[in-house]
C-alpha cells in the first residue's frame, strides 16, 4: 500500500493558524458572554405577608444604566434605621441564604425594641430587575448606590442606613461603601477579596467552556464589555471604608484558618470583627447558626446605626 505524502504549503499554513486563532477567540467571546449572564430566578418564594409584615413592591433606577431594579420595602413603625439587604449571584431577594434571606429580613424587622426598615433589591440580571449583565460588582455598586438614594429620598438620614450584603451582594456593597459615605455600617457575608483567582478556576462552570479558554474569554470580557478580570479585588475598596464599622462573615469551608485571604483582610480592615461559622459552606452561615446570626447582625446594626 502507497501512502501519499500530504505537503501544506505556507499559506495553508497561516491559513490553518488564522482559523485556529478565529474559533479559539469566538469561544472566549462565548464564554465570555455566558458568564457574565447568571442564572435568573424569577421565581419569589414567599413574600413578607407570610411573616405577618406589611410591605410595598419598589421600581429603583440604577445610577448608571437604564436599568429598573427590584425589590421590596418592609417599614417597620417606631424605627428610624434602614438596612439594604442585596442577595449574591444567581439567587433573588428569596432565594438567597437557601432560600432563607426574606427569614432574616423578617427577623430583623422586628429585632429588639425598635427593629429596623428593610429594603430588599435584586441585583440588575437577577430575579424580577432588569438588565442583561451581571458585571462582578463593578457596576452593581450603582445598584446599591441607587438603593440607598431610594431611603434617603424616603426620609431617612445617611447615618442610619447600614447594608448586608451575601456574595455578588456582598462585594457590591463593599464596591458601594468605599464610594458612598451614607452607608454607615457594613455587614458582608463571603464577599470576594481577590476575585480572578476564583474566576479562573471556576471557568468551566461559569462559561460552559473548557479551562483552556480562559485567557481568551478573559481577553474577551474586557474587550466586548469593558471589564478586566484581574482588577477585580474587593480588597482594594475595603481599606477605603474604615473607619466606618464592617462585620465580615464566612463559612469555615470558604475561609479555612490557613487561608492566604484571612492576613488579607485583617490588613485591609484592622478593626473590624471577622466572624468565620464552623462548618459553614459560602453563604451558609444563616443557615447554620441562624439566632446567633441574627443576634450578631441585629446588634451590630442597632449600635453602630443612629
Amino acid at each position: 500500500m502507497k501512502f501519499r505524502s500530504v505537503s501544506i504549503t505556507l499559506p495553508g499554513a497561516i491559513g490553518l493558524v488564522v482559523l485556529a486563532a478565529v474559533i479559539y477567540i469566538g469561544v472566549g467571546a462565548y464564554g465570555a458572554a455566558h458568564s457574565m449572564r447568571p442564572r435568573r430566578q424569577t421565581e419569589l418564594v414567599a413574600t413578607p405577608a407570610a411573616f405577618k409584615l406589611a410591605y410595598k413592591d419598589v421600581q429603583i433606577p440604577s445610577r448608571d444604566m437604564d436599568i429598573q431594579l427590584s425589590g421590596w420595602w418592609i417599614p417597620r413603625t417606631g424605627s428610624s434605621k434602614a438596612i439594604l439587604m442585596v442577595p449574591g449571584r444567581g439567587e433573588n431577594r428569596t432565594t438567597e441564604f437557601y432560600s432563607h434571606f426574606l427569614d432574616l429580613a423578617a427577623r430583623l424587622n422586628q429585632f429588639g425594641e425598635h427593629g429596623f426598615n428593610i429594603l430588599m433589591i435584586e441585583l440588575r440580571a437577577h430575579g424580577l430587575s432588569g438588565g442583561k449583565i451581571s458585571t462582578w460588582g463593578i457596576g452593581e455598586r450603582h445598584d446599591v448606590e441607587a438603593a440607598v438614594d431610594w431611603i434617603k429620598a424616603a426620609g431617612f438620614r445617611p447615618g442610619s442606613i447600614g447594608a448586608l450584603g451575601a456574595s455578588l451582594g456582598a462585594s457590591s456593597c463593599v464596591y458601594a461603601t468605599a464610594e458612598d459615605p451614607d452607608i454607615s455600617a457594613l455587614l458582608v457575608d463571603g464577599p470576594g477579596v481577590v476575585d480572578y483567582p476564583n474566576i479562573r478556576r471556576s471557568w468551566s462552570r461559569l462559561s460552559g467552556t473548557p479551562q483552556l479558554f480562559f485567557p481568551a474569554g478573559a481577553l474577551m470580557e474586557r474587550v466586548l464589555y469593558g471589564y478586566d478580570y484581574s482588577a477585580l479585588r474587593p480588597i482594594d475598596a475595603m481599606r477605603k471604608i474604615p473607619p466606618r464599622p464592617v462585620l465580615l462573615v464566612y463559612g469555615s469551608k470558604e475561609l479555612p484558618a490557613d487561608s492566604e485571604r484571612r492576613p488579607l483582610l485583617k490588613a485591609a480592615l484592622p478593626d473590624s470583627e471577622l466572624w468565620v461559622v464552623e462548618g459553614a459552606a459560602h453563604t451558609g452561615a444563616y443557615t447554620t447558626q441562624p439566632d446567633l446570626y441574627l443576634q450578631k447582625a441585629g446588634a451590630f446594626f442597632e449600635q453602630n446605626l443612629k
